[in-house]
């Protein structure tokens, strides 16, 4: 992967890409100028066709989102072929697991071989994982943020529990407690901070007996 040439990707062009992902877009409406810096802090990548993205083992501490092209998920086997176990979409975010619980990268995620050019932005955690800071970005822009992980882990739960409702994890699932205080607060980002953490350890879980049936978050 390289950064993005602004000369072929100029910053009106990106912007129009990062508005198409629900998170960059509602910071943008909520706040123009925490938008910019949401930007400032983000790496603009683009690689080719049968690039490796993400490649399994790896430690890093990003979140991605993809803005352009597909991505596919491979899971590497030692002694056996590489398989497709998923694909990833224009403005859906990936490698949110491995970067809540500090692991190493589950799958390998490369450019599909069918596309051209794929464009990514890449965030460093480290700007999102000390909940009392504000120095760069905003509470609003914080709860934004944890709104989305939580939300993007829990989907995958619930698709999961609705084709194998007997699951382990579905009763662990009804345990993790939902946040009923003053929205938009510090109380309330805290509260999302230990749901982000607690589902991505169940869906790690979950991950561990994929005979279950199901969908599988990666990396």
């Amino acid at each position: 992967m390289k950064q993005a040439d602004r000369t072929t990707w100029p910053l009106h062009r990106i912007k129009g890409l990062l508005a198409g992902v629900p998170f960059f877009n509602e910071v943008l409406r909520q706040d123009a100028q925490q938008f910019d810096v949401l930007l400032a802090h983000c790496e603009v990548l683009v690689a080719g066709p049968g690039e490796t993205v993400i490649r399994q083992g790896d430690g890093d501490n990003c979140l991605y989102f993809l803005l352009r092209g597909q991505l596919a998920v491979m899971a590497e086997q030692p002694q056996q072929r590489e398989q497709v176990l998923n694909y990833i979409s224009p403005g859906e975010v990936f490698g949110t697991l491995a970067m809540l619980r500090e692991t190493p990268r589950s799958a390998t995620i490369r450019v599909d071989d069918a596309t051209r050019e794929a464009v990514l932005a890449r965030i460093d955690y480290v700007f999102f994982s000390n909940i009392s800071d504000f120095s760069v970005f905003s509470l609003e822009t914080k709860l934004s943020f944890y709104h989305m992980l939580v939300h993007n882990i829990r989907w995958t739960l619930e698709v999961n529990r609705m084709q194998d409702p007997d699951h382990e994890v579905v009763s662990l699932l009804r345990k993790v407690p939902m946040f009923t205080g003053e929205k938009g607060t510090p109380a309330e980002l805290e509260a999302l901070h230990g749901q982000a953490h607690m589902l991505a350890e169940l869906l790690c879980r979950w991950n561990e007996t994929p005979a279950q049936g199901g969908a599988m978050q990666f990396t």
